[in-house]
């Protein structure tokens, strides 16, 4: 997909969040299958990532009683997975990364609450 999403890419993505019952945690850009959540050039796919999550988490909350559990998995791979520089070292920490992505989805989940 290109930036900025287009209407008809956003209604296949709502498509499939209304259907979700779990999500996994990582982003993507169109060219890589897994970016560095800190790069200034990946901003916008970040946030891209933050809105359809809330969105899923959102659709899911209103289709599951208030006792039922969310799965969400924060789905970092290794090297060969995420993009690493010569000496196949990763281009940050996927711990971190995956901490931040939790951190995220806490405070969406509550947001969402709020409401």
């Amino acid at each position: 997909m290109w930036t900025p999403i287009s209407e008809t890419d956003q209604e296949y993505i709502s498509s499939i969040l209304d259907r979700s019952d779990c999500f996994q945690g990582r982003v993507a850009s169109r060219e890589q299958i897994q970016i560095q959540l800190s790069f200034p050039q990946h901003q916008v796919w970040v946030e891209i990532f933050k809105k359809w999550w809330s969105e899923g988490i959102k659709k899911w909350q209103k289709r599951n009683p208030d006792d039922e559990t969310l799965y969400f998995l924060c789905e970092l791979g290794p090297p060969g997975y995420a993009i690493t520089d010569a000496n196949q070292l990763e281009l940050s920490d996927r711990w971190d990364e995956a901490l931040i992505i939790k951190s995220w989805i806490e405070s969406i989940w509550k947001d969402i609450e709020k409401k």
